[in-house]
């Protein structure tokens, strides 16, 4: 997609000195790529965390031999 747009240099300066790109495209790409990455590991550790919270909710009062963390991360590294 092409498009215009304003860069602040001095920003685009310091961020060029982290970039493993050479070129202000492949910088923004670059940009955008982490932006989806983080984006997707925060929905990820959400809905973690709301597996986590009907689990609890679920056993709530039971005696168990284990906690529901361990149990969920069992059931994931069987997946």
């Amino acid at each position: 997609m092409r498009t215009n747009i304003v860069l602040d240099e001095t920003l685009v300066r310091e961020a060029m000195k982290y970039a493993r790109s050479t070129t202000k495209k492949g910088l923004v790409e670059e940009a955008l790529r982490e932006f989806i990455r983080r984006k997707e590991a925060e929905r990820r550790a959400g809905a973690y965390r709301d597996r986590i919270r009907a689990l609890d909710t679920k056993l709530r009062g039971l005696d168990l031999r284990e906690s529901p963390h361990k149990v969920l991360r069992d059931d994931r590294e069987r997946a």
